[in-house]
């Protein structure tokens, strides 16, 4: 569905003339909200993107080749898929939520009626069913977002620095004879920022009506709604019912597999008289399967359209019921995600545990570079569970004998560990980053879903992770600095033996037991 141009004309052919107007009225306008709306646009505009060709194939990808998440969240693509539709659904919420008490604030009584559509999508679509914009034309508005957002930055800007600048007038003003020179040429540097001010404002969202401004948002989301059912609302079929179009096509290329008339249709017709010369044929058998072929050709003609029709309604139904139950998502889900027990979201330990695997990968990569403040800080990180079982694992290599080939194997072994896990750590820091409060109001697109983060990750399998991490970190480590101490003893290194001892005691990142 490329989402419907044809609007309700009742509805809004009546606020259009209103709502393409700058609104002269202070009161009227959106004003210092802004700066909500603005944040709110950014939000939109990132979604969309998401939700792009580019954006779900590379999400698609990801999900199929993440090693980290088969190993800790889950290997079935679907249950992975439904995670990612739930963050979207829930981001949708939230905006949606936004936007309906906003048009609370509207005249026209009918973005009022939107808050009944967000309390219960499933029961009261139909009557918004064509405010969806078409995806080109969705592309434009994403646009003029876009430049709503950066003319809203440019203009908080200007205000600040036009602030700054009438409080120097009225210092100057207070002292006209001190600054009788400059007086009037800086007044009018003073109106001249004035003006700009007040451009910046009329193509910002500033002095746009609530009218305006909610028809944009509202017809943005249920846009963005049919993007969503049409990427995920069937994504629990299986791969063969997942292309829109499969049914009409299977439909077509049946009717082309049924057997085609031949030359002498009187022979299809009537496969006894085939042995009888035609020229034996009398003019009113001629004429009576002549008829009778007019009539199969007719059946057969109607039987296409029958079989597209049954091909259309079937995937008319399919469509239906693929929204209805991205619909009855909605409520349940609210502004949060409900995540499972005994995952490191369900604990708030995601972007703990990202911090310390962060950190863990840059002592892998850089031992050499690490002091004994980074192995306490480190150690200061970790939870009681990992200590626990840290110091277990400790116990038991510290009766074997250390032999520098298991070094090598550990090197490696971290290596691919961190190969999976790190992508995992490295996207939840990311993922709170670019929800950060103070980047709310950029359009820098929000790239990562917490399905691509640790935060739903089996918190014991993640764990077990870190404990094989540290101690290979710590047998390498001490591998290493034995080798040293070896050297450090030899007689060509006696002169430099003090600085050798405290140099490795500054790297020694063996851990306690």
């Amino acid at each position: 569905m490329g989402g419907g141009e044809t609007v309700n004309g009742a509805w809004l052919s009546a606020i259009w003339p209103l709502s393409r107007k700058i609104v002269s009225d202070e009161k009227e306008a959106i004003g210092i909200l802004a700066s909500e709306i603005v944040g709110v646009m950014s939000k939109i505009v990132n979604l969309w993107h998401s939700l792009s060709d580019r954006g779900v194939a590379s999400l698609k990808e990801w999900i199929t080749n993440s090693v980290g998440v088969k190993m800790l969240v889950s290997d079935d693509y679907y249950y992975l898929m439904e995670l990612a539709l739930d963050e979207i659904l829930s981001s949708f919420q939230c905006l949606a939520r936004y936007v309906a008490r906003l048009g609370k604030r509207c005249k026209d009584p009918v973005y009022h009626r939107y808050e009944s559509f967000v309390r219960n999508p499933a029961k009261n679509y139909v009557q918004w069913c064509g405010w969806e914009y078409a995806w080109k034309k969705m592309d434009r508005k994403v646009k003029k977002m876009e430049r709503f957002v950066a003319a809203m930055s440019q203009l908080f800007q200007e205000l600040e620095v036009l602030e700054d600048r009438q409080r120097t007038l009225k210092r100057m003003k207070a002292n006209p004879k001190t600054h009788k020179g400059k007086l009037a040429e800086f007044e009018k540097k003073f109106n001249w920022h004035q003006q700009e001010v007040k451009n910046l404002k009329d193509i910002s969202p500033w002095n746009r009506s609530f009218d305006y401004i909610v028809r944009l948002l509202a017809r943005s989301l249920f846009t963005i709604l049919e993007r969503i059912i049409l990427v995920f609302g069937n994504i629990h079929l299986p791969i063969s019912q997942q292309q829109g179009d499969s049914i009409i096509i299977e439909s077509k290329h049946a009717l082309r597999r049924s057997p085609s008339l031949p030359v002498n249709t009187s022979s299809y017709v009537h496969p006894s008289e085939t042995k009888r010369p035609v020229s034996s044929e009398s003019e009113a058998e001629k004429k009576k399967n002549k008829n009778k072929n007019k009539n199969i050709k007719k059946e057969l003609q109607q039987s296409r359209h029958i079989g597209a029709f049954q091909g259309v309604s079937k995937r008319y139904i399919d469509s239906q019921s693929c929204r209805i139950r991205i619909y009855s998502k909605l409520p349940e889900k609210g502004c949060f995600l409900k995540t499972a027990q005994l995952t490191l979201g369900d604990a708030a330990l995601a972007l703990h545990y990202a911090n310390v695997i962060e950190l863990i990968e840059k002592i892998v990569s850089s031992p050499h570079l690490i002091d004994h403040h980074t192995r306490d800080d480190l150690y200061s990180k970790l939870p009681t569970t990992i200590r626990t079982d840290l110091r277990a694992k400790l116990k038991w290599y510290a009766k074997r004998k250390h032999d520098p080939s298991i070094a090598a194997e550990w090197s490696v072994a971290m290596t691919q560990i961190l190969g999976w896990l790190a992508p995992l750590a490295h996207n939840m820091i990311r993922w709170h980053e670019e929800r950060n409060f103070e980047k709310e109001h950029t359009t820098s697109e929000a790239s990562v879903l917490l399905v691509q983060t640790l935060y739903f990750a089996n918190k014991a399998k993640t764990e077990a992770a870190i404990v094989e991490l540290l101690v290979g970190l710590n047998y390498v480590c001490r591998i290493n600095r034995e080798a040293q101490i070896r050297e450090a003893r030899q007689p060509e290194f006696s002169r430099s033996r003090s600085f050798n001892r405290a140099q490795l005691r500054n790297h020694d990142l063996c851990y306690e037991i």
